[in-house]
């Protein structure tokens, strides 16, 4: 959520975006491997940034050798974000490298609320300018050569049913990648051959991971009930195919049709999250598209679909505040949606540097 709330709040002032790119080098950052760093000189440098995180997710700054000079989780107006940019810069220039010891600076709210610093460890990494011929960066995706992947795109639309023009809020525009394992393309073909020709149920594993990510709003509100400290209260989704002739003998060509209804909220039964967030989310869809198989695996798919969305995020805290969005990064803002709402995947094999053969896992 603080990542996308950082998209929409401090890289959409244009005048952030052209100091960053001018002066700094960013870099978007995996949460999950920051605070479980993998092994080598890459996992060294994620461990140096983790080790004073005054939180999971963040904004950093780091010098030329890794260290950090500081985090903000939000700030105090706008203003404050390039002045938070003038802090740094200045910090960058006492502190380029790590030839003396750096202090890592953390602040709850830049500049008026700070945390404890975290003192220099007094270790100094070896960063390599890239990685050995045969070390895999460990950002990079670790798929099963023929895993399905793409991306998922979905917007709000106007009451002239054209997509909203802004894009900047994390509810008018969702982008997410999508995967189909091998295993739930294996279940498709079957079913195909099953079928002989014939309409037939689309299995329920390979239709879900259709829907698991149509839902606007940040990666907390998914409806289907996922993420920790949430609930699903409804889960329906019934999708059918058909075999179509597609001239080449050696593709099978399904075409899918399908509705969804999912809907789901914030559990406050127990353990309701300490920033005081209480959210529900209903989405419902119809869906129609198309997948090709070959060889037993689906090597492409492409779907749309179109329906109705309801969102609403609400912070007891932040409601009684008349305050702007920087100064709350990590709990968001307050989010009404009600409207039709348009969405669109594509997906295809991995590419030959994704995907590796048999099971990365093992």
């Amino acid at each position: 959520m603080f990542a996308g709330a950082a998209r929409e709040v401090v890289f959409a002032n244009p005048e952030v975006v052209r100091r960053v790119s001018e002066e700094f080098v960013p870099v978007a950052l995996k949460a999950a491997l920051v605070n479980n760093p993998p092994r080598g000189p890459e996992g060294e440098l994620y461990a140096e940034i983790g080790r004073s995180k005054p939180a999971p997710q963040g904004i950093c700054t780091v010098n030329s050798d890794g260290k950090v000079l500081a985090w903000a989780l939000s700030f105090d107006d706008d203003a404050s974000i390039l002045k938070f940019l003038d802090h740094v810069a200045s910090r960058y220039a006492q502190s380029p490298d790590a030839e003396k010891p750096v202090v890592a600076e953390r602040f709850m709210k830049f500049p008026s609320r700070k945390f404890a610093d975290v003192e220099d460890n007094g270790k100094r990494g070896e960063i390599p300018e890239q990685h050995a011929a045969r070390d895999r960066c460990p950002a990079a995706p670790l798929l099963e050569k023929g895993t399905l992947v793409g991306r998922i795109v979905g917007r709000p639309l106007d009451g002239d049913g054209k997509p909203i023009a802004d894009t900047i809020r994390q509810e008018h525009y969702m982008e997410a990648r999508l995967e189909v394992a091998i295993a739930h393309q294996e279940q498709l073909a079957a079913a195909v051959r099953r079928a002989e020709g014939k309409r037939f149920r689309i299995p329920g594993q390979f239709a879900r991971q259709l829907i698991s990510h149509a839902y606007l709003g940040q990666l907390d509100v998914n409806p289907m009930g996922t993420i920790p400290g949430s609930h699903n209260d409804r889960g329906r989704w019934v999708f059918t195919g058909q075999t179509i002739d597609t001239g080449d003998p050696e593709i099978i060509r399904v075409r899918i049709e399908g509705q969804s209804d999912v809907e789901g909220g914030q559990d406050i039964g127990q353990n309701l999250r300490s920033d005081g967030r209480l959210w529900d989310h209903r989405v419902t869809l119809k869906w129609q598209g198309y997948a090709d198989i070959k060889d037993n695996r689906v090597i492409q798919l492409a779907m749309i679909a179109g329906g109705d969305e309801r969102l609403r995020w609400g912070n007891a805290h932040l409601n009684l505040l008349a305050e702007s969005d920087v100064e709350h990064l990590m709990a968001g803002h307050p989010i009404d949606l009600e409207c039709a709402v348009r969405y669109g995947l594509f997906a295809e094999s991995c590419s030959s540097d994704e995907g590796v053969e048999g099971d990365p896992g093992n």
